[in-house]
């Protein structure tokens, strides 16, 4: 009930679609309306954001006549329906609902997947039944080869979505940028509930402090912060001088791309988008990481000496030795697909083949 206070409510049927997005990622249903401007796009809310009324009383009345399909599922069903969408788009890789889709529905619509954030091999806890997804898209031969033998479907390799939507600009001014992991409720976490999120907090703030006093002399330092934080918060908790601190539009590209070196905290796609915009990336992660054992990750234990050392190294070496060496990391290398191309090809042949 606490949820339904902020769910919307729509009283029309779903209007017919090109495409239906499945889910809400607002920045990813926001460039997808970009790129097909000149097609119908729909959003079907699976997260109680939006709910249509009558979908939603249909869904109850057929749930009487198969009970072994959840509420949610004929909510989907039924949503479908009305929106007939050519092509059921979604970047949701931990929702069964998506997943068995096509065999839920029992429909010819053509499902896409396009994925977000890396992939663990932990993420598809599947049955023995493999999804069937008409097209997959991933960043990279390692998330290929982690959903090669559990999803039947075509994979492509696209690289990140939204990286992709922004040009790459080639012009370096010395920055080194500091993508910070901080959110306001990681001060309010119990240190003996959530020993995690406690240190990782301190050790961003002891961090900041160490590379500013290292390195702030002679090259232009800047933190940017994500996109739902505060600037004033992040300022009160790290004591830091507001010039340096910069704020998230949705468009962090624009500051990687100015630099030359960026520092991440943790094997987020910020790190992988970078080293794909052929700017250099460190990653100093929060805990040790086992059995891992390359030149751009820190995995030592906090130590202000080693840590400076490690950076004036990466520093100190040159754009094309950087990436010569990442060469050996190929698979993990995210693809550079400058506006989507390929997706957009592939989606317009699936739409107008239908």
């Amino acid at each position: 009930m606490i949820l339904l206070k902020k769910t919307q409510f729509e009283i029309l049927l779903p209007k017919k679609s090109d495409i239906l997005c499945y889910d809400q990622g607002k920045k990813f249903n926001d460039n997808v309306i970009k790129i097909f401007k000149s097609l119908k796009i729909d959003i079907l809310y699976v997260r109680l954001e939006k709910i249509n009324i009558l979908v939603a009383i249909k869904s109850i009345i057929s749930k009487f006549f198969d009970f072994k399909q959840s509420l949610k599922n004929h909510y989907i069903k039924n949503y479908c329906y009305y929106s007939n969408p050519k092509v059921i788009l979604s970047t949701s890789h931990l929702d069964n609902s998506f997943l068995y889709l096509k065999k839920n529905i029992f429909k010819n619509y053509k499902t896409v997947l396009v994925q977000r954030c890396p992939y663990k091999n932990t993420d598809f806890n599947i049955n023995k039944n493999k999804p069937e997804i008409d097209q997959v898209y991933l960043f990279n031969t390692k998330s290929l080869k982690i959903i090669n033998n559990k999803i039947k479907s075509k994979k492509f390799i696209l690289g990140s979505f939204n990286n992709n939507n922004y040009k790459i600009n080639k012009k370096k001014n010395g920055l080194i940028l500091i993508i910070s992991g901080y959110k306001k409720n990681f001060e309010t976490y119990n240190p003996n509930e959530n020993k995690d999120y406690h240190l990782s907090i301190f050790y961003e703030k002891k961090l900041f402090n160490k590379i500013f006093k290292s390195f702030s002399k002679k090259y232009k330092i800047r933190i940017l912060l994500k996109p739902e934080v505060k600037k004033n918060d992040f300022l009160n908790f790290s004591k830091i001088d507001k010039k340096y601190v910069m704020t998230n539009d949705g468009n962090p590209y624009k500051w990687i791309d100015r630099s030359n070196l960026v520092i991440t905290l943790k094997n987020g796609t910020m790190g992988q988008e970078t080293i794909s915009r052929k700017v250099k990336n460190v990653e100093i992660p929060r805990k040790k990481i086992k059995n891992l054992n390359r030149f751009y990750i820190y995995n030592n234990k906090f130590d202000e000496v080693k840590i400076k050392i490690f950076l004036l190294k990466i520093l100190r070496m040159s754009q094309k030795s950087y990436f010569n060496r990442m060469r050996k990391f190929h698979e993990d290398i995210i693809f550079f697909d400058p506006g989507n191309r390929l997706l957009k090809k592939n989606l317009l042949n699936l739409i107008n083949h239908r």
